[in-house]
């Protein structure tokens, strides 16, 4: 069995008699739509699925938090529940910082005082790691289109909803994330 890639055409002689093969590119796609096309269309698309969810819960988070002081019914401010996951990750990151600070030695000997020296950075991390971690997703994933586009918007929502955070927590009574609830 012997191949002649000489010609525009491939040909494979066998028991002398010769057989010509067009020359077809494997990977280039077909026009017909099966089923593995639409399987990969759809592994391509949950990237794009998933930034969008994620910006769209950090402008949502972001613009709802200047207002969380002002809308209440009875004793619940209603729009401060779409801050609770930041909260219960901020909780328990905090739980984790007042460990390490008592495993360290850096400790007052206090609660409060350490509460609140640790408060700025679970606040940091609370506003960062979801983010972060997502990034991460993107970046060890090889077949991610438009890689640098998807992280650009879940890093620049993430960002406004950190500042818009921070702002709050510093500018007014309602303090939203000092609960703990671990």
């Amino acid at each position: 069995m012997v191949a002649d890639l000489a010609g525009a055409r491939s040909t494979l002689t066998f028991a002398n008699k010769p057989m010509t093969f067009p020359d077809v590119n494997p990977y280039t796609p077909s026009r017909v739509a099966d089923r593995s096309n639409r399987q990969a269309h759809a592994v391509q698309r949950w990237p794009w699925i998933v930034t969008l969810c994620a910006s769209s819960y950090f402008a949502v988070s972001a613009l709802t938090l200047p207002f969380a002081n002002t809308i209440w019914f009875g004793e619940l401010p209603p729009l401060a529940l779409i801050q609770l996951p930041k909260s219960f990750l901020k909780s328990a990151v905090h739980e984790i910082l007042m460990f390490v600070i008592e495993s360290v030695g850096m400790s007052r000997g206090s609660f409060s005082p350490d509460y609140i020296a640790t408060h700025d950075w679970a606040m940091g991390v609370m506003t960062a790691a979801p983010a972060l971690l997502l990034v991460a997703a993107f970046l060890l994933l090889r077949r991610v289109s438009c890689r640098g586009k998807l992280i650009a918007i879940v890093l620049i929502s993430a960002t406004i909803d950190g500042i818009v955070t921070f702002w709050f927590d510093n500018a007014f009574n309602l303090k939203l994330f000092n609960a703990s609830y671990f």
